[in-house]
């Protein structure tokens, strides 16, 4: 573990800010990516699938804003499972939840090299690795620099998604929004796979350090991104089956830019695709800025290895972003964006669940008014129990690699860092 004294990241961030880099990683994690695959499995009715997915992550996000006022560090889930119970099971929450933020990033770089091969007909792969080559490039320059750039992407993300759901509205009715391609079987197992468009509120919480006031506008900006993404989200995916149907729809690569093409015009496509490509961008971004955020925490508390805590003069945890960009870049490689995404999710899943057993043990803490104290316990428990449902509803491969991972990650803890350290639980 590293001294006091060894140098941190920069305090500079605000509530506005942090919001706007939340929902640029929200917004174009998923419905700009994996609508098309979510209506293959629930139908028109996928709008009930993101709905739902909101309704089980808010429990979740409940827990972190309450536990984030009570411990405002990076590596969040290492930070909130330590405190409860132990640095074992601190570890193999923020081991999960890390992994699914690289793991996602290769599948926002897929989304993205999905746009562009659309619009000039780049091979997958290349344009994947480009962009991820680009962005580590961009979080290299220091967060201030990104941030800025997150912002800027992010509001012709959210104009995008506007203009989707205007263009939408006199379509409505043209195709039954109840209708499913496998009943609710169907419905339920599209829940699971687009919890990933819900991710986003979690890794903001790696931007901690970086805050200004993270105990008081943390909390705030996790919800309300929260709120907003699920709004758009269910706004969205109705005017979007209602011009393609779920049949066009789950076999469209650039869904958006489908819907203007077919209502407007192709020069309406295009331009749709474009800030599709802005969406993906900024999704990728702060996924790597979380993300390496998260190996730089983890490393400076002894659990990672300790190069990974490494400061340059800009204040970027820069060996951090290196290991987390070839990382992400090799899971581009696995090309297939609904079985990524599926691997993700089991391994944030498994992370909340964690997250959601500490707000548990801790609301005694979060919660001083005895009166209160059964309602701070309800509502984490919900949590407990809907991540596991949903865990459980994202596929035998996403299982199996949930269990991989897992075990890796008591291995590495119980053989490599306790012989390294001589750490006791």
């Amino acid at each position: 573990m590293v001294s006091e004294t060894t140098p941190g990241l920069e305090r500079r961030l605000g509530l506005f800010p942090v919001v706007l880099s939340g929902l640029g990683v929200t917004i174009g994690a998923g419905i700009y990516v994996l609508i098309g695959a979510a209506a293959e499995s629930a139908g028109n009715a996928v709008w009930l699938s993101f709905a739902l997915a909101a309704a089980v992550a808010s429990f979740t996000a409940v827990s972190y804003a309450r536990l984030v006022r009570l411990r405002p560090k990076n590596a969040p889930e290492y930070q909130f499972v330590t405190l409860a119970f132990n640095r074992r099971l601190g570890f193999l929450a923020g081991w999960l939840t890390t992994w699914s933020m690289i793991i996602s990033t290769a599948v926002i770089s897929l989304g993205f090299a999905g746009y562009l091969e659309n619009l000039f007909h780049v091979p997958p792969i290349a344009g994947a690795l480009g962009l991820m080559a680009v962005m580590t490039v961009i979080v290299f320059s220091g967060m201030r620099k990104s941030v800025a750039l997150l912002i800027g992407l992010t509001v012709p993300t959210v104009l995008g998604l506007v203009a989707v759901i205007l263009i939408g509205v006199p379509h409505i009715g043209t195709f039954n929004l109840f209708e499913t391609a496998s009943g609710f079987t169907g419905v339920f197992g599209a829940t699971a796979l687009v919890f990933f468009a819900l991710l986003g509120f979690e890794t903001m919480a790696n931007l901690a350090e970086e805050m200004k006031k993270p105990e008081k506008d943390l909390p705030k900006a996790m919800l309300f991104v929260l709120a907003i993404s699920a709004v758009l989200y269910v706004l969205v995916s109705v005017s979007v089956v209602s011009v393609l149907g779920f049949s066009d729809l789950s076999l469209s690569t650039a869904p958006m830019a489908d819907v203007a093409s077919r209502t407007v015009g192709s020069q309406a496509g295009a331009f749709i695709a474009v800030l599709s490509l802005t969406a993906t961008s900024s999704s990728g971004l702060f996924l790597l800025m979380s993300s390496s955020r998260a190996v730089w925490a983890m490393s400076c508390a002894g659990v990672l290895p300790l190069p990974f805590c490494s400061i340059n003069q800009q204040r970027t945890p820069w060996i951090a972003i290196l290991g987390v960009g070839i990382l992400a870049s090799l899971f581009v490689f696995l090309e297939n964006i609904e079985v990524v995404a599926q691997v993700t999710n089991i391994a944030v899943l498994l992370a909340f669940a964690g997250v959601n057993a500490a707000a548990i043990k801790l609301a005694d803490r979060i919660e001083p008014n005895p009166s209160r104290l059964m309602q701070a316990r309800i509502v984490p428990a919900l949590g407990l129990v809907l991540s596991g449902w949903l865990a459980l509803n994202t596929g035998t491969i996403a299982l199996i690699f949930g269990g991989v991972l897992t075990a890796v990650g008591l291995v590495y803890y119980n053989i490599i860092l306790r012989k390294r350290a001589g750490t006791a639980d």
